[in-house]
């Protein structure tokens, strides 16, 4: 199994566990709360009908709403921008620790997949039910985006000096896309 592949099914595995915990819980969980560690985490189903953390909270403290459309437009502009990063820094950098940015992408992209399906799919909202006490609700997708984000910082750390010299260039992206068939048809 290509590299290709692999992180392919990892994404999907990813956005499956988020969606199928997000099902059960909806079906048979709905009603139920209890601590997971003392005043810190509790588990608490909820629907975010803002669309998302940010957006939750400008509409709660200023009474601002960005609205569904603008949310889904920031996602596929986001994705956009990191896989052109993430094709730029597999171009141009030597490949030591590419299991780190490879990972990082997985869980980006899987991060994105379940905000999508949780804004399209889910009528009432985004279905969160972890409570940060006393902060917010968050989801597997919203660990998932952490975990991006540590995996993405960890692998620029260890790539600092390689990364001064990295150029983001669409067009080095676009002939990257093309010679390698990124995105062909599996056979």
């Amino acid at each position: 199994m290509n590299k290709k592949t692999k992180i392919i099914l990892w994404i999907l595995l990813l956005t499956t566990i988020d969606q199928l915990v997000k099902l059960v819980i909806h079906a048979y969980y709905m009603d139920v709360r209890f601590e997971i560690i003392p005043s810190l985490f509790e588990f608490a189903p909820v629907f975010n009908s803002n669309y998302s953390y940010i957006n939750d909270l400008l509409n709660k403290k200023l009474n601002i709403d960005i609205g569904f459309i603008p949310h889904i437009v920031l996602y596929v502009v986001l994705q956009v921008v990191v896989t052109n990063i993430y094709i730029s820094f597999k171009i141009k950098l030597d490949n030591t620790f590419s299991w780190l940015l490879d990972t990082a992408f997985v869980f980006q992209v899987s991060a994105l997949l379940c905000a999508l399906i949780g804004n399209v799919i889910w009528a009432e909202g985004v279905l969160d039910y972890i409570y940060l006490k006393p902060l917010y609700v968050f989801d597997l997708k919203d660990v998932y985006s952490w975990v991006f984000v540590f995996l993405f910082l960890a692998y620029t750390i260890k790539n600092k000096e390689q990364l001064k010299t990295v150029n983001l260039d669409p067009k080095d992206v676009i002939d990257y896309i093309k010679k390698t068939k990124l995105f062909s048809k599996y056979k």
